[in-house]
């Protein structure tokens, strides 16, 4: 199997363990003078769900979950969920979070007739892929092709947005959600109380128990 690394942030998550992004570019070279080029993955290896398998450092002894993969114009776009209850998973995860685990890689064979070599302008080496098998993709601490990017890891209730969101779509105001997901359950009682929320009705302590039951269970705490 070889491999295919790429600098990751990011993009988008929903709940613990959710992340989205590029895992593979197509057509630039990456640092380990690979081009490969688009539509190249004409076949995926899938777990009985259709899923692709995710690693950590391409160790298939570390599965960390399944991801939905697909090909655009940009590259192999990835659509991860981590299984949280496995035990080395979360410690990967919060590294994901504060950027220190900040690769993707994709693993993959060359199909029969799949990669080409030619000259580069500085006289280099460089191998096209054009037909590829992809096994898995994984998390890695270092990436190879500068312009695979993910720009954010977002997970539960530490996730802002993820609450504001959340909120404005079950009728809060944004104000009040901004309000609840920067200070807590609290502060939007204190913000009311201060005058600064002029354009809802009084909350009270039994809306407020209920708001938490229901952000507990959507964030799954």
């Amino acid at each position: 199997m070889q491999h295919l690394n790429c600098p990751f942030e990011l993009k988008a998550a929903g709940g613990k363990g959710k992340f989205e992004g590029y895992g593979a570019v197509f057509g630039n070279k990456d640092l380990g003078d690979d081009v490969i080029l688009e539509g190249a993955f004409e076949k995926i290896k899938k777990t009985k769900d259709g899923k692709v398998r995710i690693a950590l450092y391409h160790d298939l002894w570390q599965l960390a979950g399944k991801a939905d993969v697909h090909m655009d114009s940009t590259g192999l776009y990835v659509e991860g969920q981590l299984n949280m209850k496995v035990s080395y998973v979360p410690d990967a995860y919060e590294l994901m979070k504060d950027g220190t685990l900040d690769g993707m890689s994709v693993g993959f064979n060359i199909l029969p007739g799949g990669d080409t070599w030619v000259e580069d302008d500085d006289g280099s080496l460089v191998r096209i892929i054009s037909k590829a098998e992809l096994w898995e993709v994984s998390i890695v601490p270092f990436g190879m092709n500068p312009e695979a990017k993910i720009d954010n890891v977002k997970g539960g209730i530490n996730d802002i947005r993820a609450v504001e969101s959340f909120l404005r779509k079950h009728g809060f105001s944004r104000s009040e959600a901004v309000a609840i997901a920067a200070g807590g359950y609290k502060s939007l009682q204190r913000e009311a109380d201060n005058g600064g929320l002029s354009d809802s009705a009084p909350v009270t302590s039994e809306m407020l128990g209920d708001l938490k039951q229901t952000l507990m269970a959507e964030f799954k705490l």
